[in-house]
């Protein structure tokens, strides 16, 4: 059987829907982060990564994939975490500690927000949080 020719009416139909913007808000949304993500995000991840590894720190970059739509960034028992939001106008930005009172937060911005500039701040930001000594939470930028 044939892939091109099955799910004929489903494929013309999503191709409609993207001709006239009327996907699902999360279907838009993951493929609005897809771009961002990979051109705006990633390269900030690896400026991070370049600077922890030289402290000699072991990070690590998760890859975008369709099953868990996230791109992830480990350092230690830090993880921070970019995934599309629901809305289809949102990054949903995630920030954790892994112990046994797991710490952490959680932000949204919006797509036409995600600049290097400020990326690179909230992902400095963040790792100072959560790398940083338990008892200073607080950044002074």
């Amino acid at each position: 059987m044939e892939s091109t020719t099955t799910f004929n009416y489903l494929r013309s139909k999503i191709s409609e829907w993207k001709a006239n913007d009327l996907l699902v808000p999360s279907e838009v949304s993951w493929a609005r982060f897809q771009e961002v993500a990979t051109n705006d995000i990633l390269p900030v991840l690896c400026e991070a990564q370049d600077a922890l590894e030289a402290a000699g720190l072991e990070v690590s970059i998760t890859t975008l994939d369709e099953e868990t739509r996230c791109l992830g960034f480990y350092v230690n028992d830090v993880g921070l975490f970019f995934a599309p939001g629901e809305d289809a106008l949102t990054v949903h930005f995630m920030a954790r500690r892994f112990t046994a009172k797991e710490q952490g937060y959680e932000s949204r911005f919006l797509y036409k927000r995600a600049k290097p500039e400020s990326l690179r701040r909230l992902v400095e930001e963040a790792l100072l949080r959560l790398l940083g000594p338990r008892r200073t939470n607080a950044v002074n930028l």
